[in-house]
């Protein structure tokens, strides 16, 4: 289980449309999660089941009460709001879209009443956005100092694409964010752990859907193609055969998934964290997809006062 608080942590933060926790592996050991909520029950049940004293409890954002939300007495709001209103496979209703209402019913709480510091999550397609719009002005009204960029993070040497918008916002004054790291992109084989013998056949492509979907199949060979940077898995990894992550070839024309441990290790959870015996491998697979990179988290996170130290973390080494 995954360690959450250090002694004397001084720094409470609410986690809002928390999934899986990208959020609370990020800050672990650096600020105390005093709240996490989200509306997807699978989620919130592999959430407690890593951060058992986060208070994680399922709840719709929409119709909370405002004092529930001002009772956590949380320095930091994170929200990771839904990406369908503004992702390009959608059809980008923007605010026009239900899933957009629980975000514009924070800004009105933020609006009047917010925390000194407000982070947000999403897709790139959320810049430039009516909901994009609407979160700036309503920060900048209410006395916020908001910082934003796009950060892939392959920009920190991590060989795996999710490029997502970010956004900081405080009333406490931002440190300048890094541009990323100077070093070489660390080696795909860094975060793999090939599975064997039986451990190894649901991971195996099935030879019929390798015939018909191979040529439009990212599929990798590690020891003839070096420098490889996987691309980004989404939530359909598992169910969809393109455009959806990366593959792996093996020996006598096999290829296989990768593990949900190896996509979690290239997100940056660490290896003590896992999923409930019960959670299907469909399942792993798609809230792993909609989850956050850790590295990256920190990154974003170290322009807030207090967790300057994430930054030294954004590509540190994988441990397990």
């Amino acid at each position: 289980m995954e360690s959450s608080n250090r002694q004397g942590a001084s720094l409470r933060c609410l986690e809002l449309f928390c999934g899986i926790g990208g959020f609370a592996a990020a800050v672990a050991g650096h600020a105390q999660v005093v709240g996490a909520l989200d509306l997807s029950g699978h989620a919130m049940e592999v959430y407690r089941h890593n951060f058992a004293d986060h208070g994680g409890r399922q709840a719709h954002l929409e119709h909370l009460g405002e004092e529930e939300l001002l009772g956590y007495e949380a320095d930091l709001w994170w929200m990771s709001p839904p990406c369908q209103p503004y992702t390009t496979r959608g059809k980008q209703r923007d605010l026009e879209d239900h899933r957009a209402r629980s975000l514009v019913r924070l800004m009105e709480i933020i609006g009047r009443r917010g925390p000194q510091v407000v982070g947000l999550e999403n897709v790139p397609g959320f810049r430039g956005s009516q909901a994009h719009a609407l979160v700036l002005e309503t920060l900048r009204e209410a006395g916020y100092q908001v910082a934003e960029r796009l950060l892939c993070p392959t920009e920190l040497g991590i060989p795996a694409q999710r490029e997502r918008y970010y956004l900081i916002a405080s009333r406490r004054g931002l440190h300048p964010w890094s541009e990323g790291t100077s070093g070489p992109m660390r080696p795909l084989a860094d975060f793999l752990a090939a599975p064997t013998g039986e451990a190894l056949t649901p991971y195996l492509v099935p030879g019929p859907m390798l015939e018909k979907h191979g040529p439009g199949m990212r599929i990798f060979d590690l020891e003839a193609e070096p420098g490889l940077v996987a691309n980004t898995f989404t939530g359909a990894y598992g169910k969809t055969w393109q455009a959806a992550g990366a593959y792996l070839r093996l020996g006598q024309g096999r290829v296989r998934r990768f593990t949900p441990p190896e996509i979690l290790r290239l997100m940056g959870f660490g290896p003590a964290f896992g999923f409930p015996e019960h959670v299907s491998l469909r399942q792993r697979y798609k809230l792993i997809g909609n989850s956050l990179s850790v590295w990256a988290m920190r990154a974003v996170l170290a322009a807030v006062p207090g967790l300057e130290a994430l930054g030294q973390e954004a590509a540190g080494p994988v441990q397990g």
